[in-house]
């Protein structure tokens, strides 16, 4: 039986223990094994990086050595664990079974995961925004002395990165965004309320900190430059693919042939009334998905040319297609390749003319 302290609310020196049930310690271990296993057959490298740590960290918050009263974990009473655990077995099985079908080619699956890992949606999208919401420092002691009165210091005050951002995403407009709603550039706060009155500090106040929370919540935070070039290089096909991982054989009998591979992994089944219809991966699936992500991170570097502001680059959505071409008018008339036919499309022998 495993057995971990409550925490300070002992009655006595010796303390209280939680009990867990060995039946429910090794299904949480098996599936934990199974998340593991899974997230490495990813076809993404930095997604099976981001997806490993993530199902680490989750586990660990709630791992009995983690609940220990002088521990710095949040989760640091027993029984509050204890009666987690069900609801947290429930998820960790449908994320399993997400896994599974993202490895099977489904879209949706596998480009949520794609954008989980490159930070447009989740936890890593948070820890991107962080350094967006540092609001810069004003010279002006006068303003310094203002922003410490008691009555501002809730008002948000954007930085001038957070509004280069803002005004490159809202001029961009692009339909496959995962957060599909256009920040507004400019807040505009009515002079007068309906009674035709000046319109009250409190709720300029509360319109600037709605303003704020909107923009942060339809922003899309930039990512690291080494990443986004690795990113960009995936999507137009630069650096190639590695492939897809080799899965593990099963390691048991001659005779255990009808069995399933390891333990923890799904057995392929029909694919009739999945949500998604699941697509062979390849090369090019890849880069069609890589390229979608790649448009909306930017990269945010600062104008060297006029030694302030920032620029914004962004992912070109078209550089994954390498079936594109473009006619020109050079010589030939740019026709060059409807050479050798005639209007019907069927070919001429050499020597005879098109007319």
């Amino acid at each position: 039986m495993r057995l971990w302290r409550l925490g300070k609310k002992a009655s006595n020196a010796h303390a209280r223990y939680a009990v867990v049930n060995d039946a429910s310690s090794h299904a949480a271990l098996r599936l934990f094994r199974a998340l593991l296993r899974e997230s490495t057959y990813l076809p993404d490298p930095s997604a099976c990086q981001y997806l490993r740590g993530h199902i680490i960290s989750r586990f660990r918050d709630y791992h009995p050595d983690s609940t220990l009263p002088f521990s710095s974990r949040r989760h640091k009473a027993a029984a509050l664990v204890q009666q987690r655990l069900p609801s947290l077995l429930r998820s960790a099985r449908r994320g399993l079974v997400f896994l599974c079908r993202a490895n099977d080619g489904h879209v949706r699956h596998l480009g949520k995961i794609l954008a989980m890992t490159y930070g447009r949606i989740g936890k890593r999208r948070h820890q991107l925004l962080k350094d967006l919401k540092i609001p810069d420092m004003p010279v002006d002691q006068a303003v310094i002395e203002k922003l410490s009165e008691p009555g501002n210091q809730a008002v948000p005050h954007p930085s001038g990165q957070l509004m280069a951002l803002v005004k490159s995403q809202a001029r961009r407009r692009l339909s496959h965004f995962s957060r599909s709603n256009t920040p507004r550039p400019k807040l505009e706060i009515p002079e007068e309320n309906s009674w035709g009155r000046p319109m009250p500090i409190k709720r300029v106040r509360n319109f600037k900190r709605r303003w704020y929370a909107e923009t942060l919540d339809r922003i899309m935070p930039p990512l690291p430059e080494a990443e986004w070039d690795r990113l960009r290089m995936r999507a137009s096909g630069e650096s190639p693919w590695e492939g897809l991982v080799a899965r593990r054989k099963w390691a048991g009998s001659p005779d255990d042939e009808g069995h399933r591979q390891l333990v923890g992994e799904r057995v392929k089944g029909s694919t009739k009334g999945a949500c998604s219809n699941p697509h062979k991966i390849t090369s090019r699936y890849m880069r069609r998905l890589w390229a979608k992500i790649s448009a909306q991170c930017p990269l945010m570097r600062p104008n060297t040319a006029r030694k302030s502001g920032w620029d914004v680059l962004w992912g070109d959505v078209r550089g994954h297609d390498t079936t594109a071409f473009a006619l020109t008018h050079g010589a030939g008339g740019g026709y060059d390749m409807f050479g050798g036919v005639d209007e019907n499309g069927r070919v001429v022998a050499k020597g005879q003319s098109l007319e």
